[in-house]
């Protein structure tokens, strides 16, 4: 009982994030116009809380262990490209845009959690929740007024981005169960901190640091800056927590079912939303990602134990009963 609070409890944390950082990343980028930027002291800020909370004695972190960080080397730069391309659609599309192709990365997650960990094919329910998805992307795909402009170049920044997600969506779940670290925060630090290099290196390739000295600098710009970072700090260490308590392909839904409060929101603030038939296409995937039902563990599935998962053998058999635990409570 106490175990599903506390999935109840950061499912809806993260939720709550994830439904807010879209457009507070929005109206940051509308008023520094420089994502790079934006992005690097949303990575900045975050891992300096860390590391200053577990100065003071207010965080705890794992003891710094070259053999787990390197499994976040990979991982932060698709972290830090997926970043940054989000930034850049945001600059040439709708949230909506954003929000309809991430309703389709359930299907492509299924696909790994069946493959990487150890999970059944989705069932009948799960698989018409799915279509049903797919349905709803592609009906908005078709009236999406950015698409009747431009055309598929409209979404060149959005396949980038997409590609980078589902991968960040399946590694991401090895790296908090898979390694045996014991504080989501250390999984916070290390992400954060290690994606400030290639953040710095996209922005100067770019040349997008040049414009900083031709940034006009106010109140609400700094106010949306500093937010954002608040709201990276909390969507990091929920987005991790989430992970590790649920499948893959369900974190992904709840990412899909959070975003209509965005698009309620979106909707209020800003002029270029889609049209009716594309929120009514958005509501189709919504309804869908509600009725998906996370697979259970195939049976007689046991995880391969690899020499560096050796010392965390543990970690991984409490992952298969936690699995067990999950499936008996059905629907996230």
């Amino acid at each position: 009982m106490a175990y599903a609070t506390e999935t109840i409890f950061i499912v809806a944390l993260y939720a709550l994030c994830s439904a807010g950082m879209l457009i507070i990343n929005k109206l940051a980028v509308y008023h520094i116009g420089v994502p790079s930027f934006v992005t690097l002291c949303q990575f900045s800020a975050t891992a300096g809380t860390v590391l200053a909370g577990s100065k003071l004695g207010l965080l705890v972190t794992d003891p710094h262990d070259w053999n787990k960080i390197k499994h976040f080397v990979v991982y932060v730069v698709a972290f830090s490209l997926g970043t940054w391309s989000n930034m850049k659609v945001l600059m040439v599309a709708n949230v909506e845009t954003i929000i309809v192709f991430r309703a389709c990365s359930p299907i492509v997650v299924s696909f790994f959690d069946y493959w990487c960990y150890g999970r059944a094919v989705p069932s009948p329910r799960s698989l018409v929740a799915m279509l049903t998805i797919l349905a709803g992307a592609l009906s908005y795909v078709l009236n999406d007024r950015e698409f009747q402009v431009q055309g598929l170049a409209a979404y060149t920044w959005v396949a980038v981005w997409f590609t980078l997600l589902v991968f960040q969506l399946c590694y991401g779940k090895h790296l908090v169960t898979g390694l045996g670290l014991t504080s989501m925060w250390s999984s916070v630090l290390y992400t954060n901190g290690l994606s400030c290099a290639p953040t710095s290196g996209i922005g100067l390739i770019s040349g997008e640091f040049g414009r900083l000295g031709g940034v006009v600098w106010t109140t609400h710009g700094a106010f949306w800056l500093a937010l954002s970072c608040v709201v990276g700090t909390g969507i990091s260490w929920a987005g991790f927590k989430c992970q590790s308590v649920i499948t893959a392909a369900a974190y992904t839904v709840v990412g899909v079912v959070n975003k209509m409060l965005t698009v309620l929101l979106n909707v209020l603030i800003w002029d270029a939303h889609a049209s009716g038939v594309g929120i009514a296409s958005l509501v189709v995937c919504v309804l869908g990602g509600a009725f998906y039902q996370q697979a259970p563990l195939r049976e007689g599935y046991k995880p391969v134990k690899t020499t560096e998962m050796t010392s965390t053998s543990t970690d991984a058999e409490r992952l298969v009963r936690r699995g067990k635990d999950e499936d008996s409570r059905g629907t996230v």
